[in-house]
Order: structure tokens, then C-alpha cells, then sequence
């Protein structure tokens, strides 16, 4: 064997390695997978490439796209954690064109390791074409193309039924970016496949849920309504607004500005209910708390890691939209953007929204920032009331944009400042200062549009809640934490998740302050105070509430305000509570057969 082919071999066998350890070293987590997880990646990039190899039978043309993919993956990778702290996972790869719509609002900028790591992918693929090996013979090609199929074949076999429980592979859900790092991104997102596969809870059947059915019935009567209305006025109109990154990040910790970004907010005190809520998503991934809000399930009981909008959406998916549309209400989505977006069409439709408009019914809408601001999405919302037929019941559910994140616009000046001196030093925080600002200018659209349906003839409840808090500088949340963020504990952790909710009404209604909550609840508190009847699921919802009031993947607030995570939770008190909740959950979301009458007011 001559040189060059002594050299051909040694590039082709060492190309897997060579693109892992660039891959993990541009996301900045070579150094911290562990030791049996790293013979699991390398084992995985062989077989992926002597897959490829066996298919097309040539090293130039199946590596260079391998290499390519690799080095594009890594790149997003990098970009996406260091936006919003939060690696990409499978589900990600199915919102790739909604992540591709909102883009531009963010600044790139790639570190002196990562340009290493992607110029070290680029010389190699060149050391590929200028010492590439022979091609296999016609007659050994289709052996050496069974066996790679075999090889990789057995391999995801060995891995979903095998080493997955063998060596404990679990993303969490709760923080996936340490599991990132730990187990490596390709064994992650192999795992992450396997999530797909949703298992029934234990015990499930038809017989099961038609005797859960029975049993919440039979509890209706001795149930307290919480948030229950005057029992007499319905809103004609019921506005739901879900503000883009709509939070308060006092609740992470106390701090002052030179001008108050929640005025509006912090002065309602009639007519209303006010509080935390807590959502799934931190930073991101807006359509599961969207997902929560408008079906009641809890995204803690859906697919590890999932994105329900894109996948389980099935016709029809029981949700508040499905119960106003029983009680008369025409139901509107709106959306100031690409209607595309987490596959909002098809969800909201299935949702039972009668129509959905986007971003092509606004015509030269205010701007702020590329987005249509606030201001302009409740004006829109403000026309379909006044031009709905008389005595016509309107829901309207919108998604604004203003807010979102990438808060780096320069063409967009802070006018709201940290003031505390000695803590923060003048500009020390640009994110968190334009995110306050955008903030300031939501407080005073809020105002608008209340004062606007004060003087409404019309009954109308205003719900107004954040999808999730912002991802401004991590630094910021670590002073107002007073340490690091990887040296909290799981319950100081969960108030990144929580955004602030009201439930306003233009008529008289008892005021109430402090009702914190998960999302999946929102529901429950809206028919009750709009003097509707709930439906079975959601009289099982409003029980459940009271046993624990907050319910989260890290965890759950038990009704004496106790935290407690899910580790050993089959034997907790509560166990046979959220066992029922997720045969219920389970049944509406992938159950063959379903009983319409427990998610609708219909037999």
C-alpha cells in the first residue's frame, strides 16, 4: 500500500471522530460528556457515516453532505443556546420555519473557538477530496450497503431497547442544555426520537375514563368555584391576550427604573383577578404555553420535549374554543405574523377557531421594532367588536409580536433605565433595558384598551397573561438572584417561569389578588367568571386545582403551598390524582376512541 492510500485510510477512518469532537467543541460541551457517553457518540457518528458511505458508494459526495450537515447543526446549535439558553431538540427541527421567520431579529456573532471548530470541519472535508478511497467494486457495493443498513439498523435497536435504560440516557426537560452537555448532542437528539412513542398510562381503558367520568359528576355539586362570577352576567365579548414575553422580572427579584414599565397593570384593583402564572417555556417555545392555556393539559404530562402544535393535533383537539363555540360565541384567532408559525393554522383550527387572521389583515399597522405593535393588535381586536352583528357573541384569542425577543435593535432606543447606583452600572444591561422599554410601551396599549372598553355598552372580559419571561442577558437574572444560576434550587429556578395574568371585566365583579396558577387552570378561571358552565374535564381541573395549584415538569405546589418534585411521586398523596389527570390528558390527546362530553357541554 503507497502512501497515498496509507493516507486515504487513515482520513476516511478518522472522519467520524474528527467531526464529533469539532461538533461538541463548537457548542462547548466536548470537555463535559461523560466517559461511556462519549464511546456512545463516536460509536453512533461511525455507524451514521458508514451508513452514508454504503448507500452512495462514495466518500467525497456522502461525507461532504454529512460534514456539512454536521457543521450547520453545530452552528444553529451554538446560536440557539446562547439566544435562549436552551439546545435545539427534535421538535425543532419540525418549527425550523417559524425559527426561520424570526431570525433576523437576532445578532450573530461567532467566538474564536467555534470559527476553530468550523475552519477544522472545512480542512478536513478538502483532506476528503485530495485523499479520497478507491469506490467499491459493483460486486462488493450492494454486501457493503446491506451491512451498513444492518449495522445502523442494529445499533438504534441496541440503543431504544438497550443502553437507553442500561445507562439511564433521560433529557431533562426542566434544564436539557446540562443534558446536552453531559450525554452529547446526537445521543440526545437520538433519545429525543424516542419520545415520539407515547405510551398509555398505566391502567388505561375505555372502562377507566368512563368511570372517572362518573366520579367527577358525581363530585360537581360539593366543588368550590373558586373564581366564580356574580352568576348572572355573560360577556358578550371575551378578548384572551397572549402578550409575547409579557413578564414582570421583579418577581425574580426587587429592582428600580427611572420610569415604570407596569403602571397599568400594577393599578388595577376592581373588577378583576390578578396574579402569577406559571408557564412551560422559558425564553421560547411560545405555542406550549398557548398549547396549556386554550386545551387545559399540562405540557408536565405531554411527550418529553415535545411540541404538541406540530405533531398531536388532531380533529377535533378539545380546547376553550370548542366550549365558547357551544355557548354561541363566534371564536377568532389573530396573530400579527406568518400564520405558518408552530403550524397555527391547522392547530387552530382543530382548536375550533372559526377563523384566523394574521399578519395580511393589518393594513400599515404601527411598528415597533419589524413587529406589529400592541397598540396595533388591540386596535384590530377593538374593529372586530365593533363590527360584529348585533347581539353576536365574540371570542377573540390573539398572539401578539411586539415583545419578541433578539432585543439588540439599534434602531430602537431604551427609554427605560436601571436606577439603582452601585448595583448597575450606566448600560451594563442594553437587552434588559430595550426589553423594559418594549415593556412600558405594552403597559400603556393595556391602558388604551381599557379605557376603550370601559365606556363599552357591551359586557366584555379582558384576559390578559405572558407566554414567557424574556432571554435577556443571563447575568442580569444572577444579580437579581444574588448568585449563579446553576446554584439554585429547583423551586428558586421555577420563578423564571412565571408571568403575570388578569381577567378584567367592564361590568362588577369581585376583585381578587394573588391567584397563582399553572396555565393549564387559566381556563377553568375564565368560564367561571364569565358565568359558564364547565365542562367535565375541566370541573376534574378546578378540583385538582385546589390539591395543587402549580404543576410543571420540575415539579408541583401541593395545596398547602409545598414544593415537591416528581422524583417518587408514584408514592406521594397526590399520585392518585395526577394518575387520573393523566389518563384524562392521555385520552384526549391520542386516545383512539374518545368521549366528546367530557371535554364539550354536549351527551
Amino acid at each position: 500500500m503507497d502512501n497515498r492510500r496509507r493516507w486515504a485510510a487513515v482520513i476516511f477512518w478518522l472522519t467520524p471522530a474528527v467531526v464529533f469532537m469539532a461538533f461538541e467543541w463548537i457548542t462547548g460541551s466536548l470537555t463535559e460528556i461523560g466517559g461511556v457517553y462519549l464511546l456512545l457518540n463516536l460509536l453512533y457518528y461511525y455507524l451514521i457515516y458508514l451508513f452514508v458511505f454504503g448507500i452512495t458508494n462514495s466518500e467525497k459526495v456522502g461525507f461532504t453532505v454529512l460534514n456539512v450537515v454536521f457543521v450547520i447543526w453545530a452552528l444553529a446549535e451554538y446560536f440557539v443556546v446562547s439566544f435562549r439558553q436552551r439546545p435545539i431538540m427534535v421538535w425543532d427541527f419540525l418549527g425550523l420555519r417559524t425559527a426561520m421567520t424570526v431570525a433576523g431579529g437576532y445578532q450573530y456573532e461567532v467566538g474564536a473557538a467555534a470559527a476553530a471548530g468550523v475552519l477544522g470541519i472545512l480542512v478536513w472535508t478538502a483532506l476528503i477530496w485530495l485523499f479520497p478511497i478507491r469506490r467499491m467494486t459493483k460486486r462488493a457495493w450492494p454486501r457493503a450497503a446491506a451491512a451498513s443498513i444492518l449495522g445502523l439498523a442494529a445499533g438504534l435497536t441496541l440503543f431504544y431497547r438497550v443502553w437507553t435504560g442500561a445507562f439511564s440516557i433521560e433529557v431533562s426537560m426542566w434544564e436539557p442544555r446540562i443534558s446536552y452537555e453531559y450525554y452529547g448532542n446526537l445521543i440526545c437528539t437520538l433519545r429525543g426520537l424516542g419520545y415520539l412513542y407515547v405510551k398509555a398510562p398505566e391502567g388505561y381503558s375505555k372502562a377507566a375514563v368512563t368511570q372517572l367520568q362518573e366520579e367527577i359528576r358525581d363530585s360537581k355539586e360539593g366543588q368550590e368555584l373558586p373564581w366564580a362570577g356574580d352568576g348572572q352576567t355573560v360577556p358578550e365579548n371575551i378578548i384572551c391576550i397572549m402578550n409575547e414575553s409579557y413578564s414582570d422580572l421583579r418577581k425574580i427579584g426587587s429592582f428600580s427604573t427611572d420610569l415604570p414599565f407596569m403602571e397599568c397593570f400594577d393599578s388595577q384593583g376592581e373588577n378583576c383577578i390578578r396574579g402569577d402564572l406559571y408557564m412551560p417555556v422559558f425564553g421560547a417555545m411560545t405555542c406550549n404555553s398557548e398549547f396549556e392555556m386554550l386545551t387545559g393539559y399540562s405540557m408536565a404530562f405531554a411527550p418529553s420535549g415535545s411540541v404538541p402544535y406540530q405533531v398531536y393535533m388532531r380533529m377535533p383537539s378539545y380546547s376553550l374554543a370548542w366550549v365558547l363555540k357551544d355557548y354561541g360565541y363566534r371564536t377568532a384567532a389573530v396573530h400579527p405574523y406568518e400564520k405558518q408559525n408552530w403550524n397555527r393554522e391547522e392547530a387552530y383550527q382543530a382548536m375550533g377557531f372559526d377563523a384566523f387572521y394574521g399578519i395580511e389583515a393589518f393594513e400599515d399597522p404601527k411598528l415597533v421594532r419589524g413587529y406589529v405593535s400592541d397598540q396595533a393588535d388591540y386596535e384590530k381586536i377593538i374593529r372586530m367588536t365593533q363590527e360584529k352583528e348585533e347581539g353576536e357573541r365574540l371570542f377573540v384569542f390573539t398572539v401578539t409580536m411586539q415583545n419578541h425577543g433578539g432585543y439588540t435593535a439599534e434602531d430602537y432606543q431604551a427609554q427605560v433605565h436601571l436606577q439603582e447606583e452601585g448595583r448597575f452600572a450606566p448600560g451594563e444591561y442594553p437587552l434588559t433595558e430595550q426589553y423594559l422599554t418594549l415593556m412600558r410601551e405594552s403597559d400603556q396599549a393595556l391602558e388604551y384598551l381599557l379605557e376603550y372598553y370601559k365606556n363599552c355598552e357591551e359586557p366584555t372580559m379582558i384576559v390578559l397573561f405572558g407566554d414567557h419571561q424574556p432571554s435577556v442577558e443571563p447575568e442580569f437574572y444572577e444579580q437579581l438572584y444574588g448568585m449563579p444560576l446553576d446554584d439554585l434550587s429547583e423551586e428558586d429556578y421555577l420563578r423564571r417561569y412565571i408571568t403575570p395574568y388578569l381577567i378584567w371585566t367592564n361590568y362588577p365583579s369581585e376583585a381578587m389578588t394573588g391567584q397563582d396558577m399553572s396555565a393549564q387552570y387559566l381556563s377553568c378561571a375564565i368560564l367561571q367568571r364569565a358565568n359558564l358552565e364547565m365542562t367535565d374535564y375541566l370541573y376534574f381541573l378546578n378540583g385538582m386545582h385546589a390539591a395543587a395549584p402549580v404543576v410543571h415538569g420540575s415539579g408541583y405546589y401541593t395545596g398547602e403551598g409545598v414544593w415537591e418534585s416528581w422524583s417518587g411521586w408514584k408514592e406521594k398523596k397526590e399520585y392518585p390524582m395526577f394518575h387520573a389527570f393523566d389518563m384524562l390528558q392521555y385520552h384526549g390527546m391520542f386516545g383512539k376512541w374518545r368521549q366528546e362530553s367530557l371535554f364539550r357541554n354536549i351527551e
